[in-house]
């Protein structure tokens, strides 16, 4: 680990959702993703709270949180909505990430566990 990159992390894929009508629930289910990437070394930073969760129920926490997630690896690697997480055990899914020159910067949300 270094200083700038303190914080090891592991990147998954969710499943496409595919088919049309009544389905099975097809939400985030760590067994069911798929391994992109691991043992990446990352910096993991809260930027500020989100709005309350919708669906206000009984093991949500008052709001959410977004994080900058920096990590150095190639350009082909992070996808919108792919889960991130970090080696504490906690998931974060990529709502946005980019590519620069220092490597990629992924806003993601803190997922409720």
């Amino acid at each position: 680990m270094s200083f700038s990159y303190p914080r090891i992390v592991s990147i998954t894929r969710p499943p496409t959702l595919t088919g049309i009508g009544a389905q099975p629930y097809q939400g985030l289910l760590p067994n069911t993703e798929t391994l992109v990437a691991s043992g990446l070394k990352a910096s993991i930073q809260q930027i500020k709270e989100s709005k309350q969760f919708p669906a206000n129920l009984p093991g949500d926490t008052i709001r959410g949180s977004l994080w900058n997630i920096f990590i150095r690896k190639p350009r082909t690697l992070i996808r919108d909505r792919d889960i991130i997480t970090d080696d504490l055990g906690v998931r974060y899914q990529v709502t946005a990430a980019y590519w620069n020159s220092l490597g990629y910067k992924a806003l993601c949300e803190r997922l409720q566990t």
